[in-house]
This record gives structure tokens, C-alpha cells and sequence, in this order.
């Protein structure tokens, strides 16, 4: 059976200034969302420098201070699925300044229980993008489309292979989700510690495909030296590649980014640094960032809708990660 580290105690030791479980709704706290910010902001990502969530950190701090009025930088802290990351926000419960992004990965590690945090821990401020997973090949691949991959595999049971990031990831996740798709075809997931990996796996004729961002590929199809057989919704920069609907198969996979912040954060406090990424997000030079690297915007209306949004995330990636047998049955209790 699976249980889940109890955060509990040594969250409420980590927020006690704020008060455990519950964002602080002093005087003293609306005074400080008035004087926000007082110093430079803290921009935390657990991702691989030059990946996709660590791009989108660092967009966020070249336009940010437009809208802050403080020096905004990037911390990289990884390790342990988000875990180092989130344990660095619990000690700055209360603050402003130190924000972190979080992603459908971090969603995944916290229904795996491989990290001792859940949703309620944190304060969830602004979803961002939404990145399409899609299917790509080398170039001298037989595969022309998806039909083309899962008619193999049938052919040849589990003589395909599939690289991509993770064992248990929102990655492998949605893979599945194709794969289901098509009648559970028998193909190999060949997990990789970065996007980047599977890719030069692929390429390398290691693995006969893989699935990824279109950020992570793009390079290589731009030189020919790949080809995407499907992507999970319609890019503007792959104008000749159907969706997977359009290929018969009636799902949307995609990954999906935001900006989080420590717990502790009063309500005014989160609505003003809400209101200031909101800014950000709508700036001219991010808005070019998010169309270049073919990212959709994914505005929520309110932080309240984010986190009930994550908190669904985690039990559906919960749920499916017990049905492929990769987690045992949470605790009743």
C-alpha cells in the first residue's frame, strides 16, 4: 500500500509565523502586500537548465521587473521531482519574493508519493502554458504517421521502443493516454533523465521514436534530421502534421506550467503577485517568447480555480499511475 509522508508537523514549524494550514489575514499582512515588493524576486525552477520550464523561468525574469519594480532571477534547485524545490519554498513561508514554477511533473511526483508534499501546501498563483506532447522520428524512419507506429507495434509486440523523460512521469502519462488510445498497442517506454536524451535517443536510431515538446524537437525537424508523425494539438509551425484527433485518436495530451508560491501568503498578498505575473504574462516580449516556442496561454480565472486545477491533476495522475500498477492503493485513511 502507498502512504504518504505526513507533512503536518514540520510544515506547521516551517509557516508558524503565518499560521499552519491557513493563509495569515493579519494587518501586518495586508500591509506588506501594500509594500510588495521590497526587494529583488526569487523565480525558482527543480528543471534541467535549457528545458522547457526552465525557459519559461527565465522569460518570466527578463520581463518581470518591468511589473515588479525589483531585479527578478533564476534559482535552479533540482533534485528528488520538485521535492528540493518545494522544501525551499516551505522556508520562506510567508514571502513574496521567493516564487517557484510548477508544472504537471510536480503534479505527477506528488500522486506517485515520491515527494512528502500535496497541493494544500503551497499557494497556487497563475497557470501559464500548455505545450502539446506530440510523436517524432529521424528522418530515414519507415513511419510516416502515427497509423503507421501502432501498426508496427502490433505487428511486432514489443519490438517498438518510445523514449521520453521519466519512468513515472507527466511524460510517460500521457503517452499512455495515446497508447490507450489506439487500443493498447505493446510499446516500449525507454525513459531518459531529460527531454534533450530522448531525443539524441531517437535520433541515434536507439529508440524507434519519441514522444517530447515541440520546443525540444524543433531544431531538428527545422534541419530535416526529424519528422513529428502527430501532435496533440494543432501547431502553427507544423502546418503539414495532423493532431492526434485528426488521426483517429481523441486525445489531447498536453504539459502544462505555472507560477506557485510558498505556503503562508495572505489573500492579499497572493492577489497582488497574481496581478503583477498577470502583467507579465500579457507583456509584448512574453507573449513573443510564448508564440516562438509555439506555447498556448492558459489563463485561469482565479488562483482558487489553479489550485482546485491542480488538485484534480494530482488525483487523475493518482488514479492512473495505480491503474498501470506503478503505485500501490492510497491509504483509506
Amino acid at each position: 500500500m502507498r502512504t504518504r509522508a505526513p507533512t503536518g508537523v514540520w510544515l506547521c514549524a516551517a509557516i508558524a509565523s503565518a499560521g499552519c494550514g491557513a493563509p495569515a489575514r493579519d494587518g501586518a499582512s495586508t500591509e506588506r502586500a501594500s509594500a510588495y515588493p521590497s526587494r529583488p524576486i526569487e523565480i525558482v525552477s527543480w528543471a534541467t537548465p535549457g528545458g522547457p520550464s526552465d525557459l519559461l523561468a527565465r522569460a518570466l525574469a527578463r520581463v518581470a521587473p518591468r511589473h515588479f519594480g525589483q531585479p527578478v532571477r533564476v534559482v535552479t534547485r533540482e533534485g528528488g521531482g520538485g521535492a528540493a524545490t518545494m522544501q525551499y519554498l516551505t522556508r520562506h513561508a510567508g514571502d513574496g519574493h521567493v516564487l517557484a514554477v510548477f508544472t504537471a511533473s510536480g503534479a505527477v511526483s506528488m500522486a506517485a508519493g515520491r515527494i512528502p508534499f500535496e497541493p494544500g501546501d503551497f499557494t497556487f498563483l497563475l497557470r501559464i502554458q500548455l505545450d502539446p506532447f506530440l510523436i517524432a522520428v529521424r528522418s530515414e524512419s519507415p513511419y510516416r504517421d502515427l497509423a503507421d507506429l501502432f501498426d508496427d507495434a502490433r505487428r511486432r509486440p514489443g519490438g517498438v521502443s518510445v523514449s521520453g523523460f521519466g519512468a513515472a512521469s507527466a511524460h510517460f502519462l500521457a503517452f499512455e493516454r495515446l497508447r490507450a488510445a489506439a487500443a493498447d498497442p505493446d510499446i516500449r517506454w525507454i525513459p531518459y533523465a531529460g527531454s534533450g536524451d530522448a531525443v539524441v535517443a531517437a535520433l541515434g536510431g536507439h529508440t524507434d521514436a519519441v514522444h517530447s515538446n515541440y520546443d525540444i524537437v524543433r531544431e531538428h525537424v527545422r534541419a530535416g534530421t526529424m519528422r513529428v508523425l502527430g501532435v496533440a494539438l494543432p501547431l502553427e509551425a507544423l502546418p503539414g502534421v495532423a493532431s492526434y484527433a485528426e488521426q483517429g485518436f481523441d486525445v489531447e495530451p498536453v504539459h502544462w506550467r505555472g507560477v506557485m508560491g510558498p505556503p503562508g501568503l495572505s489573500d492579499a498578498l497572493a492577489d497582488e503577485i497574481r496581478a503583477r505575473l498577470e502583467a507579465t504574462v500579457h507583456d509584448s516580449e512574453f507573449v513573443a517568447y510564448m508564440v516562438r516556442a509555439e506555447m498556448r496561454p492558459a489563463g485561469m480565472s482565479d488562483r482558487a480555480e489553479f489550485s482546485a486545477w491542480v488538485t484534480s491533476e494530482v488525483a487523475a495522475s493518482s488514479a492512473a499511475l495505480v491503474r498501470l500498477g506503478l503505485v500501490g492503493e492510497p491509504d483509506s485513511e
